[in-house]
């Protein structure tokens, strides 16, 4: 539901305890929304953007708070760029838990939105582990890769498909699959299957 109910309160530290982050928060309709960001001056940015979105008389989106003009741009990112924006979002004020079970989702959801099946040379349990050790968590990204962990990256960034199409039936039902099955192949227990679901 879109709307143009839209207020703004003003930037505020975030809640990360290990460094330094600041809360950007808004609302449309009655729906509260925030997002936490590493800079003031990246949070100022976004707020600006929201800002002007509001003055130019665009409509928002009850779900996701961002105006038309934000959530196209959103939409049309590839999906693993999507994911690790979306990472970079929740780690600095997420519990030590909750970001294992974030990694270990998008390990498991991430390839499932690719344009080619897995080459010859690259198996799943491998683009898993490049992502849960090598990608997904902000500080992972540093770290120095080994040949075979850059060439399965670099796959995945090439093959990963824009945000829109997780709007497929067919896509969406990859993804239910892959959060439904553990790395063996075998049906993952309702508990895994539904902590998988939940992560956002």
């Amino acid at each position: 539901m879109r709307s143009y109910d839209v207020k703004f309160w003003a930037i505020r530290p975030g809640k990360a305890a290990t460094r330094r982050t600041y809360e950007v928060r808004w609302k449309v309709g009655h729906k509260p929304h925030s997002r936490t960001l590493r800079t003031k001056a990246l949070a100022e940015s976004f707020l600006s953007e929201l800002r002007q979105a509001a003055r130019a008389g665009q409509p928002f989106d009850g779900d996701s708070g961002l105006p038309g003009s934000m959530a196209t741009a959103n939409n049309s990112r590839p999906w693993l760029a999507f994911c690790l924006a979306y990472i970079d979002m929740k780690w600095p004020s997420a519990a030590p838990k909750t970001r294992d079970s974030l990694t270990d989702a998008l390990a498991a959801i991430i390839p499932a939105v690719v344009a080619d099946d897995l080459p010859d040379w690259l198996d799943i349990a491998q683009l898993r582990a490049a992502l849960r050790h090598y990608a997904l968590a902000p500080a992972s990204r540093a770290v120095e890769r080994p040949p075979e962990v850059a060439s399965a990256l670099s796959w995945l960034e090439k093959n990963s498909l824009p945000v829109t199409e997780l709007g497929k039936p067919a896509c969406a039902r990859s993804v239910l699959e892959a959060i439904s099955l553990r790395q063996d192949g075998r049906v993952a227990g309702a508990p895994t299957i539904a902590r998988k679901r939940s992560v956002g």
